[in-house]
């Protein structure tokens, strides 16, 4: 069972990107790995609402959502960091402007939709570098999506759990999912006592890296 910190995984991907594997196919490899296992999970199309930051594991959401879409899925987008995006979160944003059933929506109406709830909650806030506190305007978000129904996905590590934290330092609001989807590797945070309550069922993920 591979385990890579979050140091160790960005010398993985970039050794695959080295060998010819781009980091835009990483992405697209890690959004449709994790699209098609929930897919499996949940074959009929319904509502899916996409949380995403601004950096890789936002784009990663982003891939999934595309994916999704694709299958007869109704898919809202809220980006709670901003519009200014990674380069590669910002291609895989505009991959989706114009599609049926796509609708960007604003942080601040996330509290009002997600009382008519979502069959899917996917969580691509901070990826395998968050340590320490979560900034309150994120905080506040994953307590509105803590207290939803759904089922909550998070992408590599929930959002406020810190990745190498082998006794699971997390955040007092931190996201709380139901299934994690991990790519590549395991994080150490996912063995330990705090990641355990918050990452729920975790799913490795083959994406082409070593």
């Amino acid at each position: 069972m591979k385990t890579y910190t979050a140091q160790q995984m960005r010398a993985a991907e970039q050794a695959a990107v080295e060998k010819g594997t781009g980091f835009e196919q990483l992405m697209e490899n890690a959004g449709r790995a994790a699209a098609a296992d929930l897919l499996k999970r949940r074959p009929n199309p319904g509502r899916a609402l996409v949380v995403c930051g601004k950096g890789n594991n936002g784009g990663d959401a982003l891939v999934m959502a595309r994916v999704m879409q694709t299958a007869g899925w109704r898919i809202d987008i809220a980006f709670v960091l901003g519009g200014n995006l990674s380069p590669l979160a910002t291609l895989n944003r505009d991959r989706l402007q114009g599609l049926e059933n796509i609708v960007f929506v604003e942080p601040d109406e996330l509290e009002g939709r997600l009382k008519n709830g979502y069959d899917v909650i996917i969580e691509g806030i901070f990826g395998t570098g968050f340590t320490g506190a979560l900034p309150e305007s994120v905080a506040a978000v994953c307590r509105l999506l803590n207290r939803s129904d759904g089922l909550k996905t998070a992408l590599d590590i929930p959002t406020g759990l810190d990745c190498d934290s082998g006794s699971g330092s997390a955040d007092p609001d931190t996201f709380r999912a139901g299934l994690t989807y991990t790519f590549a590797a395991y994080k150490p945070a996912h063995f330990s006592g705090a990641g355990k309550a918050v990452c729920g069922e975790v799913v490795c993920l083959d994406i082409g890296i070593e």
